[in-house]
């Protein structure tokens, strides 16, 4: 009987032995990637509000319907079981109500977001510690479509998004410009975007770059301020060269043609004048010519179109140098056609606490799985889990009017 006994008492203690044993303690740390991570140290969930002042005083009552309509999105994911029990992470989840910022003239709705950011707890000093940003994130922005075009070409012209996907009721879309997933959602049927037509684009460009011949004219017509402006500031070179970045962001091959222009220029003006020395007027005038030059071929390429291909949707690629505008034939390789947003996107006979349409921006990539979960992929698995949980999603697809 007593070995029976004994035997039944090992058995009850194995399954305790085997758990004790393999509890790891919370301030274990482990390498990865050269990084020393705390995967096991408990989470927790923060979330916090910023309301721009000038819109809380402008709108008040507005600001703080939305504000209630902002806590409830974050208490959906503050409450998924998803976010329970974390283990490695910390979640920050920040609401932020935006000054209007030129978004609508009429001031009829407002824009604002939540953002859940993910932080891996690392280990610093054999300490949980975590960086300023977080290290995954995805951002629902309410009211601010712009978002979903990325950066412009010019103004308020775009490269047109790719939709890559459709979940129900998001859509996926590839801004082209921006790396990140985006995703997208409205009620209305009205497409998100209107065509731009190559007149109306080389238009824009012309009257971009007239704006840069004013004022470059207005330094010209007053010396004495121009000179006195020039004390302690960049010469007209620099200035132009400033300029030049800009359109680079857009277009490397326009501003790569518009600075050969320049400098063309600069050694004919310094041919001309030998042993002289360039003055911020000569770089003035130099400008100006490279301004005027662009203006003048913008205007040939629009001529030499027939009423059918100026009417046409503009089709543009950022290394395109065989002209000035970086229009090429549709379908062109590496080119993508241009657009506007739709500017009946937004219904402006809501309340401005309405929220209208969503568009969530990803710190990822789409259809990313991670086997390996180790280090910063322990976040990375966190955000792909989120992005698949489609009840939490249609909840939050809910809060549009």
């Amino acid at each position: 009987m007593r070995p029976l006994i004994t035997a039944l008492i090992i058995l009850f203690l194995i399954p305790a032995l085997h758990a004790q044993d393999f509890t790891i303690p919370k301030d274990t740390v482990l390498e990865a990637d050269g990084q020393f991570f705390m995967p096991y140290y408990p989470g927790t969930i923060e979330r916090s509000l910023t309301v721009d002042p000038g819109i809380a005083r402008l709108r008040p009552s507005q600001v703080n319907l939305l504000k209630r309509k902002l806590s409830a999105c974050s208490e959906l994911f503050s409450k998924d079981s998803l976010l329970q029990n974390l283990s490695g992470m910390n979640v920050r989840i920040r609401e932020e109500i935006y000054d209007l910022d030129g978004l609508n003239d009429q001031y009829k709705w407002i824009p604002s977001s939540v953002e859940i950011g993910l932080y891996t707890i690392l280990a610093k000093d054999s300490q949980p510690f975590q960086e300023a940003t977080p290290d995954a994130w995805v951002t629902i922005h309410f009211n601010n479509p712009e978002k979903l075009v990325g950066n412009p070409v010019i103004q308020n012209i775009y490269i047109e998004p790719v939709q890559t996907d459709s979940w129900h009721p998001f859509s996926e879309y590839d801004r082209i410009s921006v790396p990140n997933r985006v995703t997208a959602y409205k009620k209305n049927t009205l497409p998100w975007f209107e065509p731009v037509s190559r007149e109306d684009f080389i238009l824009t460009l012309i009257t971009f770059f007239q704006s840069s011949i004013e004022k470059a004219e207005k330094r010209s017509s007053n010396p004495a301020r121009a000179g006195a402006q020039s004390v302690g500031r960049a010469t007209e070179k620099e200035r132009f060269m400033l300029e030049m970045e800009k359109i680079r962001r857009y277009d490397p091959a326009l501003a790569e043609t518009l600075i050969q222009t320049y400098e063309a220029a600069g050694k004919e003006a310094a041919a001309s004048n030998p042993g002289s020395s360039p003055t911020n007027t000569v770089d003035n005038n130099i400008m100006l010519n490279t301004w005027r030059e662009a203006v003048r071929k913008l205007r040939a390429e629009m001529n030499a179109m027939t009423p059918l291909e100026l009417k046409s949707q503009a089709w543009w690629s950022d290394m395109e140098d065989s002209n000035v505008s970086g229009l090429t034939p549709a379908g062109f390789s590496g080119s993508r056609p241009l657009i506007r947003l739709n500017k009946n996107l937004m219904d402006k006979t809501k309340f401005g606490s309405s929220i209208q349409l969503i568009v969530a921006e990803w710190s990822m990539m789409p259809g990313l799985d991670f086997t390996d979960i180790t280090g910063y992929n322990l976040v990375y698995d966190k955000l792909s889990q989120l992005a698949k949980n489609m009840k939490l999603w249609q909840k939050v697809a809910d809060q549009v009017d």
